[in-house]
This record gives structure tokens, C-alpha cells and sequence, in this order.
């Protein structure tokens, strides 16, 4: 991440309009318990995003949808009351992202994630939201707008451990006892996790396309390709390249796999697995049998490639063959991918930190599409 790129990042409001859409968000939130005194705002002489100010200064500090305390500056007063509220003495609690000791923190999750504004600009209106939980990711929305799209289950964010779930949108004040998480109206729904979803919320939307899946399978000589595949493929094609990281499209799965196949059989043959092992534990390369076949590179070099002896394509874990040995990632590519990009349980093989994406050889803002 060298190269300079030109243009502006997505997020670029003006302080004007942050103000009324912070004002406009303190709108839609019910305050309950009522606030027994009021909250006097003292926002010290420093930059913040104006949206936030404006929503805090309405609402005072609490916890939203009974899980996200929104934290204030200057609240601590000695009484107790504020005790978890005051942004500065948590900042000291809590680790920054990337140890950034410019970030600077707004939010904890009663699970533990912890949400961030990254200073990238000396204009607030441009700084990056960021979170940390199961790795981190930065977001080219403002704070209401993630704040807005959370309340609404809009986000499924990997970071984070709790679910995509719509909440109520009601803020208990500091001091009282909020009551625990629950969606707007109704049962908790069973949430399952959609990595394709949260990949997007890191790199942005794509542009849609389709596919004869069964006529790329027989081109590739297999029953069929993992679901997880196509899916990336029909929202991101028709190519995908992301920080480095490479993922071989449906036309040339064969072409790459068969510039490959040599340095393949060869690092079967001396890497593949220790030679004492058994012969069914060895490497064996695509047209064999539950072969290894070619599925993407990094700029480090990194050739991955899928283990298709599980009869179910959905399954095929996904290996990278290494000169020291098989690295061995066992969920599915679009996992690899969101792993990689948020630093959390990946195989390290491109990077995952934070910063301004316009000093980036390979910009990536979060859930917005870049102008």
C-alpha cells in the first residue's frame, strides 16, 4: 500500500448538513427511562464530527438499542453517574486500532467491540469510522449513517459478534440501567451470518452479473464449483482483485490452473505432506482425482488452490501451497477473503491495516462505492 491514488473519498459531508442529520437521528429516538436531570454538553475545543455532537448534545450520553454506549467528553463529574460514559476515561481502557494513537473512540458494545473515528483529514466531516472486535475495518459512512444502518439490521458487519438484527431505537441515559438487546418488534429471528454480505461492507458494492455455472464446471472438468464462489462472482465479476489478493474468474480458472499445474505437482511431490504420511494424506493436483485446483494468487506469491475431495464443491476447504507446508484455511474462499481484509483468523497473507485509502495502491473505504 505505496502508490499514491488520486480523488475523494465518499465520505464527504459538510459540517452544515452532518449538524441537521445528527439533530434529525436524536429524532427518531425514544429517551427511556426519562433523563432524571439534564445533560449539560461540554464538547471541548477540539474537532469532532459535527454529526455526533449534535446528536449527543440532544440526547446526552446512553446506551442505544441496549447494547452500544454512546460516550460523551467531560461527563466524568465524580458522581458515579456517568461511570463507562466518559470518552476520555475510556479511551484509556480500551486498545486502539492499528495502536493509532490518533484514533480516537465513541463507542462500546456490551459485547466488547469498540467503535472509533480515524482522523484521516482535518476535516471531521472526513474522518473514517472504525471498528474493533474480531479484527477491525474502517467505513466510509458517517457516525449516523453506521449508527442509522445498525439500528436497522442493514449491516453485517464481521467485526462484529452481534447479528444483523433490527433494534429499538431507544437510548437509556447514563446512570440507568439499560434493559438487554432485543430486535424492534417480535422473536429474535435466527440470523445466519452472510460472509459475501459482510465482504461488502469492507469493499463496496459490485457490479452484478451472471453466469452459465454448469458450462464453467464442465469447462473445468468438475461436478460443480462452491456456491460461495458464485455468489462473489455473479456481485463482483468479471474479475476481482482486492489488496493484492486475486480471485481467478469463471474464464480463466483452466488457463491459470494449467500455467500452475507443474510448480503444483512439484510442491505435491516435495511439500505436499511429510513423507512418512499416509498416501491418501498427500497432495495430488487437478485432473486427479480430489485434486488440488488453482483458485487464486497474491502479490506475495501465495498460490491457493481448492481441495476437491469432498464431493460437495460448498466444502472444499481452501489450501495454500506453501514452501514451508500446506496452509490450510478450512472455510470457504469468500471467508478467506473477509479474514484477510479485517486481519482476524486469515493466513497473513495481505494486509489488513488502517489509514487514508487515497495513499493505498489498492483503495478500500468500507460499504460506500468510491466516486
Amino acid at each position: 500500500m505505496t502508490s499514491s491514488i488520486g480523488g475523494e473519498p465518499p465520505n464527504c459531508s459538510t459540517a452544515s448538513n452532518l449538524r441537521d442529520v445528527g439533530l434529525a437521528l436524536a429524532t427518531t429516538l425514544r429517551i427511556a427511562p426519562e433523563k432524571e436531570q439534564e445533560w449539560e454538553p461540554r464538547f471541548p475545543d477540539v474537532p469532532f464530527p459535527e454529526d455526533y455532537v449534535a446528536l449527543i448534545s440532544q440526547t446526552g450520553p446512553g446506551t442505544l438499542g441496549g447494547t452500544l454506549r454512546l460516550l460523551a467528553p467531560g461527563c466524568d463529574d465524580g458522581s458515579g453517574r456517568f461511570d463507562g460514559f466518559d470518552l476520555e476515561t475510556e479511551q484509556q481502557r480500551h486498545r486502539a486500532p492499528d495502536e493509532d494513537e490518533e484514533a480516537r473512540l465513541w463507542g462500546v458494545f456490551s459485547s466488547g467491540e469498540t467503535c472509533w473515528w480515524l482522523p484521516i483529514h482535518p476535516d471531521p466531516a472526513r474522518w473514517l469510522v472504525v471498528l474493533v472486535g474480531a479484527g477491525h475495518q474502517q467505513l466510509n459512512i458517517t457516525t449516523t449513517e453506521f449508527l442509522t444502518e445498525w439500528l436497522d439490521g442493514d449491516l453485517d458487519l464481521p467485526v462484529l459478534s452481534l447479528p444483523p438484527v433490527r433494534r429499538e431505537r431507544i437510548l437509556t441515559p447514563a446512570g440507568q440501567g439499560a434493559a438487554a438487546p432485543a430486535p424492534a418488534a417480535g422473536p429474535v429471528p435466527e440470523t445466519v451470518r452472510d460472509p459475501l454480505a459482510q465482504l461488502g461492507t469492507i469493499i463496496g458494492p459490485g457490479t452484478p452479473r451472471t453466469y452459465d455455472w454448469d458450462a464453467v464446471a464442465r469447462e473445468v472438468d468438475v461436478t460443480g464449483l462452491p456456491t460461495d464462489y458464485k455468489r462473489l462472482y455473479e456481485e463482483y465479476g468479471p474479475h476481482f482483485a482486492v489488496n493484492g489478493f486475486f480471485v481467478a474468474g469463471p474464464a480463466e480458472i483452466v488457463s491459470l490452473h494449467e500455467l500452475h499445474a507443474n510448480l503444483l505437482r512439484k510442491w505435491c511431490a516435495d511439500n505436499g505432506r511429510p513423507e512418512d504420511a499416509d498416501p491418501g494424506d498427500r497432495y495430488t493436483v487437478h485432473p486427479e482425482p480430489g485434486g488440488l485446483l488453482f483458485c487464486g494468487s497474491t502479490e506475495g506469491r501465495d498460490v491457493l488452490c481448492w481441495d476437491t475431495k469432498d464431493p460437495d464443491p460448498s466444502k472444499w476447504p481452501i489450501v495454500n501451497a506453501d514452501y514451508g507446508g500446506p496452509e490450510v484455511f478450512t472455510g470457504t474462499l469468500t471467508e478467506l477473503l473477509v479474514a484477510e481484509l479485517t486481519g482476524h483468523n486469515g493466513l497473513g497473507m495481505t494486509s489488513s491495516e488502517l489509514g487514508d485509502p487515497n495513499e493505498w495502491a489498492w483503495p478500500i473505504w468500507g460499504p460506500r462505492a468510491a466516486p
